[in-house]
């Protein structure tokens, strides 16, 4: 089944890198090794499966650019998105990015989930924010000071457990769409008949 499934990771700072090893070592006990393709600049969507695993980071309540390039050559894929992001996952901006990165994969694909989990802020930029004027719209005033140390301690153990479940489920999901079969005797993942 992993044949069928195409591991891409950006990653910038290493967030993003240490949460899909995680994963998918865990992942790899129970399905077997995938392989991952990090950073790989594509010319055209040869060998991507129709089964794709996105690891990203986010860049301006979006997918970095990288992995908006790689969506270039998704066509009609099935897109699970795992990402990580400075703030925190389960506020509302977490919200936006979610939906932000769903609609971005939606336009030529499915998109079959999005999981957040927080993320490292590099020091250097807290500290840049720290100096700013109080009105200027990036100031860190003390909550978000507490927000960036906060931060530092992740992805952790549990991130890397949730977002490991997550993918488990969806991968689950899409192996039993496709061992449905509609009427016409097809899967139905491939056919697109029932879904």
């Amino acid at each position: 089944m992993n044949d069928n499934i195409y591991v891409y990771l950006s990653s910038l700072t290493g967030n993003t890198e240490k949460l899909a090893k995680g994963v998918l070592e865990k992942l790899s006990r129970k399905n077997g090794p995938f392989s991952l393709h990090d950073n790989e600049f594509l010319t055209s969507s040869e060998g991507i499966g129709e089964l794709v695993i996105l690891f990203f980071w986010c860049r301006r309540g979006n997918l970095d650019y990288n992995s908006q390039m790689f969506l270039e050559h998704c066509k009609n894929k099935k897109i699970i998105a795992v990402g990580t992001m400075g703030g925190y996952p389960q506020s509302e901006y977490g919200n936006k990015v979610k939906k932000a990165v769903f609609q971005s994969i939606s336009e030529n694909n499915i998109c079959m989930g999005v999981f957040m989990s927080q993320g490292k802020i590099d020091i250097q930029r807290t500290e840049y924010r720290k100096k700013l004027p109080p009105e200027h719209p990036h100031f860190l005033d003390e909550k978000g000071i507490r927000r960036h140390e906060e931060s530092r301690k992740h992805p952790d153990e549990a991130d890397i457990e949730c977002a490991s479940s997550f993918l488990e489920n969806r991968i689950s999901e899409y192996a039993a769409a496709r061992e449905a079969v509609c009427m016409d005797g097809e899967p139905c993942i491939q056919c697109g008949m029932c879904n």
